[in-house]
Formats: structure tokens, sequence, C-alpha cells
């Protein structure tokens, strides 16, 4: 997933991502025609507002993310943009309250929310609401983006690609509500075997001949554990992540960063990996470790120490 400068921004200095997003939002549809004109079409209106406003207070309905208001001041459009987030006390009966006669509320969501929000909305309210309209994220930027190259605005696909990444991001990475099967409290020991998996490779790396742990250490952190060694002049990171686990198309918990025996990247490993598994990382090559069902903790064992020492000497042979 490539980064864009508004979801770095966001992911390092601002914790409400949908305060972001839902801002974004508000901009485009005050700023280019073409978003309002997708709006229009989303919503099956006659018209839409051109005047778009963010966290509008009310006096007893809350605070909606987006509202649009026609040129007498009457609220014609609410958008409530969310990610993870559940509904509020107010969602989405009190929204429906505040909107005149013939006004739409929308809900963009993730694609993986939409089936689930469906289901919630239609339970509060008893059943479906034509005033009510529920879409992706990535459904409505993409119509965005197909209006716009009608007759290209280059600013307008900059700012497309800025929101449509952060909301990639946040798709792939943000927090749904807990379910029961989250709770389930095997999650919770398989993350701590695996972490004690990673100390027992590190025992059965140290008996290699041409291993070195010389001022290196084991090291954990908020998405793993894992510990730092040298072998065959490479310089190597073992671990457990829960962050790669879930979000490199790989989909394994455990992991193999290599830099040359200084500790810097060198992108010939990473072509000499030659493998879907292998990733060019931006400071190291990045190897995901398989694991196959039926596997016990000493077959795991033994199969990540072997996979270490094949692809370390796969390295070491196709650079000779």
């Amino acid at each position: 997933m490539q980064e864009s400068l508004l979801s770095h921004i966001a992911s390092n200095f601002i914790s409400q991502y949908e305060n972001v997003a839902n801002s974004s939002v508000s901009y485009l549809l005050n700023k280019y025609p073409a978003a309002r004109k997708v709006l229009k079409e989303l919503l099956n209106m006659s018209s839409v507002p051109t005047h778009y406003i963010t966290e509008l207070s009310t006096k007893t309905n809350g605070r909606p993310d987006i509202t649009g208001l026609d040129d007498t001041g009457n609220k014609i459009v609410i958008i409530e943009g969310k990610f993870w987030a559940n509904l509020t006390d107010n969602q989405p009966e009190n929204y429906l309250d505040e909107l005149s006669v013939g006004g739409v509320l929308l809900f963009l969501v993730p694609d993986k929310r939409l089936k689930s929000l469906v289901v919630e909305i239609e339970k509060r309210l008893n059943g479906r609401n034509e005033r009510i309209a529920i879409r992706s994220w990535s459904a409505f930027l993409e119509l965005v983006e197909i209006e716009n190259n009608k007759n290209h605005d280059s600013q307008l696909a900059s700012d497309l690609m800025q929101l449509s990444e952060l909301c990639k991001k946040m798709d792939a990475e943000g927090m749904p509500p807990l379910s029961m099967s989250d709770l389930d409290p095997m999650n919770g020991r398989l993350a701590y075997q695996f972490a004690d998996i990673v100390d027992e490779c590190n025992g059965r790396i140290r008996l290699w001949d041409h291993s070195d742990f010389t001022g290196l250490k084991t090291q954990s952190s908020k998405y793993g554990h894992g510990f730092y060694f040298k072998a065959y002049d490479l310089a190597c990171y073992l671990y457990f992540s829960s962050y790669n686990w879930f979000t490199k198309e790989a989909h394994t918990p455990t992991w193999l960063s290599i830099q040359d025996s200084n500790w810097k990247k060198d992108d010939r490993f990473y072509y000499a990996i030659n493998s879907d598994d292998a990733y060019n990382e931006k400071d190291h090559t990045l190897y995901a470790i398989q694991l196959r069902p039926g596997m016990d903790k000493n077959d795991i064992v033994d199969h990540i120490v072997n996979e270490v020492n094949m692809v370390l000497l796969h390295i070491k042979d196709n650079l000779k």
C-alpha cells in the first residue's frame, strides 16, 4: 500500500483519523463541482448543497461529521464518515431529525463494514429508511475519480489520491469492534506461544558455528518479540510480528529482517532471494517465514531455524 502525505501525517500526529477524513470530504465537496455531482447522483437527489460544514453542533442531537446547507441554511445532507468506531446514541435517529424535508443521511464506511452497519442501522430503526444511504469510502472516491477523468483536474486527482490512501490505511489497520472470536483466550495463548517459539529459535541459532550474538539483544515491542544476531556476514532480526501478520500479503506471524554486516540495506539481498515471500523495505530486506497448519511447537521451531539458515545461505551463495 502506497503511503500518501495525508496518511503519513495522520498516522504520526493525529489520533482521530475520522476527523481528518471527514474534513477532507468536506473540503472536496466545497471546492470541486465533480465531487458534488457524484454526491447528487449517489443520493439520487435533484440537487445538493454547495456549502458543507464539519462538526456543526446541534442543540440536542450531537455534532454530525459533515452538514450540507442550502442557501437559506436548511440541512439538506448530513454525512457521517466512519471507519471502525461504533454508532453513537444520536445515530441515526437524531441525525434524521436534523434534516430538512427531502434531506438524506449518508454513512461512509470501509468496504468490510458495509453489511454489518446496514444490519445495525436497520435494527435501530426497526427496518429500512429511504432517507439513509450507506456507501463505502472507496466507492465514493472512485466515483469522484471517474467523474474527474471526464474533465481532468490535476489538483482534484492529487487530493483524491491523498484521501484514498488514508482510507486504505484505516481499512487495513483500524481496530474494528471486538467480536466473541476476538476475545477467545486461544488468541492470547497463540501470541504467548509465538514469543516463546522465537526464544527457542534463539537458543538453536546460538549453537551454529557461524552465528554471532556479541553485543546483540532480544527485544520486545508493541508489535511483537524478536532477537538480533549475525550469521554468514549478514545482520539479522528474527521476530514474531502481529503487525506484519495482518498487513503483509504473506500473512504469517514469523519474519526475518536482513541487512549487511554494518546493519545497512543491500538491495542485492532482495533480488537474490527472488521470492514472493521477500519484501524490499526501506532500510532492510524482509523475508516471511511461512508456517503450515498442523505444525506442533517443535515442528515450528525446526522449520523456522531451517528457513533462516536456508535463506541466509542462499543470499551468501548468490553474492559470490
